[in-house]
Order: structure tokens, then C-alpha cells, then sequence
């Protein structure tokens, strides 16, 4: 039996969705899988304490059964730090490794549980080269790409809109700001200055969080508002139609070490993945692990976070659909290929 830890996956964050496709990928093998997870149990800070320890308990109770350990994060390896004694003998522990978590200043509060595993599983490349750059005798780490299963592969892309029309899915969060939003705004700016900006030009940004009203002020301010749509948080079903109908995905988010030692930047980035099977592609910063699945001028673009360089890109493609239709349909063909469900369960049953 496969012991799964996770985060609440009734959240469905991004590593609550590939916890679950991890524990549908061994089902689907007939491999015996139980999934623990930590569940706020009542109100307030007394439910969250309930929950935790109602998951310790639970969590003594499997360890010793379980042939593999599998933690979805490297916070979620100390409690078996603390149940050390109950793990039965030859029990391998694994765990996932995503990007920020472990990138510059956070990987010291991580660094010792982590060399306790006998293997660790990385989300890209970018992650993987990061951490074994970093003094340690780091046990084997494999990578494994996470899958995405928000479009259905199989339909046909639909026509590129006749305008350039920008889509950006993502948190609009303050204490986030790598993922590139003010960049376009500078870009967008910069195109406006120059009398250059596309009239049918559309820039739709999907998400929602504390950083919003700010980001909108300044499209105010900047005058970019005629262009700018807030969308908000969305439904599954209608990220897929804005998917479907944008003509590329824009999300700069910048990888960089800050003053304060913490990192930024995607360790992945499962939203390049769902424009690729949506037959879009992808204008993405150069380091992060997103570079494992965009080519630069192949299936989409990677930039350095310029305002300048962005402004220059979006005028060029602006003029030139037929490298927008051809460059989403090498995504889209890379990811039925490279990243689709069957080559995610064979990465995942080799890691283990």
C-alpha cells in the first residue's frame, strides 16, 4: 500500500489536483493507495489545530502499514519526521518537489527531511538542477511532469479571433506580483506611447485576489483600460472557452532570488500545459521550470521580463497570425505527446 500525503484536496489548488491525479494514476494499476490529507475540523484556529491533529492520528495509524510514503510537499514530510519510530523497516519515503518550496532561502527549513527520503520527484528539470546545485548528498531525484486535464485533447482548437486577443490565468496576489502582470501593463504602455497598440487588441486576465484593485487602478491610470478586461476567478468551464478562443496565453512569470533570500517563479506551470492542448501557445519568461515545455519561436516564446522585449514580441505576432496558428499547433501537438496522462504515469511508476 501507497500512503499519500497531500494539502485539503478539497481546495483543488494546483498540488491538490495533481495529488489526485497521482492517486487516480495508481488506481488506474490496481495499486493500493490511501490518501491523507490535513481538513480544518470547525471554525477558527481551533478547528485548524483539531484538524491537524486528527491527521497525526490518523497518519500513526497508516504509517506502519504503508510499503511507500509519498508527501505531495516538503512541509508535509515533518510529521513523519515525528512518527519516525512507527515507520515500519525498508519503508521508502518520497517526496514531490515543486519549485519555490525548496528555491533559495526556503530549502534550509526543508533540507533535512528531505535528505531523510530515499527519492525525491521533481515537477521539472529548472527544479531538479536548482536543488542539486545546493550543497548535500541529496538522494536520487527524478522528474516527473505534471499532466493536465482541464481541456479535452481530443476536440479540435478553434479558430484563432481575428485580433489579437492576450489571456493571462493567474493569482492576482500581492505577495505574487513575479507572475508578470505589471510587466504587460509596461508593455502595453509602451506600445500606447508609440501610437502602436492594436485598436482590436484584447488583454483578459483571469484570476482574483488582494492585488486586483490595484492592478486595476493602474490600467486606469495608464489609459489602457479600453483594452484591459478584469475577468475574475472562473469556473472550470469557462477557463476552458477562454482558452479556447484566446489567441495565445501570456503569464512573464520572472524566476529570481529576491534581497530577502526567498525565490519566485513557476516551478512548472500546469496553465502553459492547458493553452498547449488548447492549441495555443505560450509567451513565458526564460527560467522557471516552463522552459521544459516551451521551445523559444517553436511552440511559443520565452522572454527575458523586458517591457521593451514584450512590446516588440506582441507587435510581431500582432502582424503575423500565421506563426501564432503554427506555433499552437506544435504546443498542442507536443502536448498530446510529451506531457499527456499516459506519459505522466509512466514518469510516475518509473520514480517510484
Amino acid at each position: 500500500m501507497i500512503l499519500l500525503l497531500s494539502y485539503d484536496v478539497r481546495r483543488r489548488g494546483g498540488i491538490e489536483r495533481l495529488s489526485l491525479q497521482v492517486q487516480a494514476c495508481l488506481q488506474q494499476r490496481n495499486i493500493a493507495v490511501r490518501l491523507l490529507c490535513p481538513q480544518r475540523i470547525g471554525p477558527w484556529g481551533v478547528g485548524r489545530q483539531l484538524g491537524r491533529l486528527w491527521f497525526l492520528l490518523r497518519l500513526a495509524w497508516w504509517l506502519p502499514r504503508a510499503e511507500l510514503v509519498l508527501s505531495m510537499h516538503a512541509l508535509l514530510l515533518r510529521p513523519i519526521h515525528w512518527l519516525r519510530p512507527l515507520r515500519r523497516r525498508g519503508q521508502a519515503l518520497r517526496c514531490w518537489l515543486h519549485g519555490i518550496e525548496v528555491w533559495g532561502a526556503a530549502l534550509h527549513g526543508v533540507q533535512g527531511d528531505l535528505l531523510g527520503c530515499q527519492g525525491l520527484i521533481a515537477s521539472s528539470h529548472f527544479t531538479r538542477e536548482q536543488l542539486l546545485e545546493q550543497p548535500g548528498a541529496w538522494p536520487p531525484v527524478a522528474v516527473v511532469h505534471p499532466m493536465a486535464d482541464l481541456i479535452d485533447g481530443s476536440a479540435a482548437p478553434s479558430p484563432l479571433p481575428a485580433e489579437l486577443r492576450l489571456l493571462t490565468i493567474a493569482r492576482l496576489d500581492a505577495a505574487e506580483r513575479y507572475k508578470g502582470h505589471r510587466l504587460v501593463l509596461a508593455a502595453l504602455r509602451q506600445l500606447l506611447e508609440r501610437d502602436a497598440l492594436p485598436a482590436g487588441l484584447q488583454w483578459r486576465v483571469v484570476g482574483d485576489g488582494n492585488d486586483r484593485s490595484a492592478l486595476e487602478g493602474a490600467c486606469a491610470e495608464l489609459g489602457l483600460s479600453p483594452w484591459v478586461q478584469f475577468l475574475g476567478a472562473l469556473p472550470d468551464a469557462a477557463l476552458r472557452e477562454e482558452l479556447r478562443h484566446c489567441s495565445l496565453l501570456l503569464m512573464p512569470s520572472a524566476y529570481a532570488i529576491q534581497p530577502n533570500g526567498r525565490a519566485c517563479g513557476e516551478g512548472f506551470g500546469i496553465v502553459y500545459l492547458e493553452a498547449a492542448q488548447a492549441g495555443r501557445a505560450s509567451i513565458a519568461c526564460r527560467e522557471g521550470g516552463q522552459a521544459d515545455l516551451i521551445e523559444h519561436g517553436l511552440n511559443g516564446w520565452l522572454i527575458h521580463p523586458s517591457a521593451n522585449e514584450l512590446a516588440e514580441l506582441l507587435l510581431e505576432l500582432a502582424g503575423n497570425p500565421e506563426q501564432l496558428a503554427r506555433a499552437g499547433a506544435i504546443a498542442r501537438e507536443r502536448a498530446q505527446t510529451r506531457f499527456s496522462g499516459a506519459m505522466f504515469q509512466k514518469q510516475l511508476l518509473r520514480s517510484l
